[in-house]
């Protein structure tokens, strides 16, 4: 939906002046802006703390209409909704934290046709009666918040939001608008592709942070391990992220180190009510450090982070540099460290063993759901622990079954069947599909190990991985690989003046 003289720049930074506080737009986000107000759709990877926000919030204050974001995270919504309401914005957001009041008051808002921009979740779009009162709105953008969700080349892949592509379709077909961290060039044109952009803007600025150092430290057992976090503990003189990838590990490393440095812990088996305290003690430096999962950061703008340390590496290269991304975002000097052990990849394989169906869990979800009455609501954790799948993976085969129209989605996760024989479908195809995604996860995890176990620069490392040129002899000087390299020429120099 184009808006002539709205895509003057002069006029877009006046806006951004006087409503959000800022002179002028910084690398990159002009472009995608310009592209949105010009009714064209845009795909935009920035680092994490490069401006994101205002690609889109800018231009929901010109464009005529409504402008919904799906995100992932209630509380990354409500740090949103409330940054905007502070600059004069009316920003709604909706989902399940709210109460009946709230929820209510909210969906009244809608159909009255208030709010500039509307926060949800994706799975807030399975609410029929709120989709209904959206569908009286003209809703002039949609924007995908972390859209690496999309794909399934992606680090964080969602079964919720495959589903956006038809949704946007059900809305109008609006501009669409996605944004992301961190995206190489298959993860873009699958985001592309799942959406069904058409003939996107595409902006990918650097990626380089020069002001964050990386660092990969070799370990051996857990007891080096441990001694590795207390060094830096000690001489860190700010707060950081400690992330474990097991509950287990965040839960012992916690006990073993709260009473001498204060921490916070976070994972996502501990009850809402004591994340959130344990987030919002952390925020307010309550804590020296957090040592979490990675549940915890997603959204999270904690501008002094000074380090954030990996005691186990990641399974992917994205996912890494998107984690390690949340320090530093104040742009002062901050670490970013892995405790390097090969043995920990047999951490990462065994999560990836159990994130895709293969056609036997399939075929068991079906045939269970085929127990039940045609209409008969049944919760996805009966169907999961009834056909002894994971929970997990039961859900994306009721997705994959709703793609083709064979059951029906309810809210509190509640799902129905509307035909006889859900086994009579073949979803081989798209079972086929994860499969390759499986191999892909798996190239990830060996692109990890190749990072950690690299004598290159590290950062060259990560912008040559994201696709970034980088000049044939250019070096960070920053990182633990620069360094060695400068004491091996060091030595070189002083032997040869023997």
């Amino acid at each position: 939906m184009p808006v002539p003289k709205a895509a003057s720049r002069a006029r877009a930074r006046d806006v951004l002046r006087d409503r959000f506080g800022h002179a002028d737009f910084r690398k990159g986000q002009w472009e995608p802006i310009k592209a949105v107000l010009e009714g064209r759709d845009a795909l935009v990877v920035m680092p994490t703390g490069a401006g994101k926000s205002i690609v889109y919030q800018l231009p929901a204050l010109l464009l005529p209409g409504l402008t919904i974001v799906v995100s992932p995270l209630i509380a990354l919504m409500k740090d949103q909704q409330d940054k905007l309401h502070a600059h004069g914005v009316d920003a709604l957001v909706m989902h399940s934290h709210l109460n009946t009041v709230e929820a209510r008051e909210t969906a009244r808002r809608v159909l009255e046709g208030e709010g500039e921009i509307l926060y949800l979740t994706p799975e807030r779009f399975k609410d029929r009666e709120f989709f209904d009162r959206l569908l009286t709105r003209t809703v002039s953008l949609i924007v995908v918040d972390e859209a690496h969700c999309v794909s399934q080349w992606g680090h964080d892949f969602r079964p919720d939001y495959l589903t956006l592509g038809s949704v946007i379709a059900r809305l109008g077909e609006p501009n669409i608008l996605a944004l992301t961290a961190t995206a190489t060039a298959d993860v873009r044109a699958d985001i592309v592709r799942q959406l069904g952009m058409d003939d996107p803007s595409v902006t990918v600025t650097g990626f380089a942070r020069p002001n964050l150092r990386f660092e990969v430290r070799r370990t051996v057992n857990t007891s080096s391990k441990d001694e590795e976090v207390e060094r830096v503990l000690a001489e860190s003189s700010g707060s950081g992220i400690i992330y474990t990838a097991t509950v287990r590990e965040a839960e012992r490393l916690f006990e073993r180190l709260k009473d001498r440095f204060g921490m916070g812990l976070y994972h996502g088996k501990m009850s809402p009510t004591a994340r959130k305290a344990s987030q919002d003690a952390f925020m307010a430096g309550d804590h020296a450090a957090i040592i979490a999962t990675n549940a915890f950061g997603l959204g999270i703008d904690k501008r002094d982070l000074r380090y954030v340390l990996h005691y186990h590496f990641p399974g992917s290269v994205e996912a890494y540099y998107q984690e390690a991304g949340r320090a530093g975002r104040d742009g002062l000097p901050a670490s970013c460290i892995i405790l390097y052990r090969v043995e920990d990849s047999r951490v990462q394989s065994y999560f990836l063993g159990g994130k895709y169906p293969d056609v036997e869990e399939a075929a068991k979800v079906a045939l269970m759901l085929e127990q039940y009455p045609l209409g008969e609501r049944v919760e996805l954790s009966t169907l999961a622990e009834r056909s002894d799948v994971a929970r997990r993976k039961a859900r994306i085969v009721l997705v994959l079954l709703k793609r083709h129209a064979l059951v029906r989605e309810h809210r509190g996760a509640q799902w129905e069947r509307v035909t006889s024989r859900l086994t009579s479908v073949d979803l081989s195809a798209d079972l086929t599909d994860y499969e390759a995604r499986r191999e892909q996860d798996h190239a990830k995890l060996r692109a990890m190990v190749a990072y950690c176990q690299s004598a290159r620069c590290r950062t060259r490392h990560l912008l040559e991985y994201f696709g970034e040129a980088v000049d044939d002899e250019w070096t960070c000087g920053n990182c633990d690989a620069c360094d060695a390299q400068r004491r091996f020429a060091r030595r070189e120099m002083v032997n040869g003046q023997r």
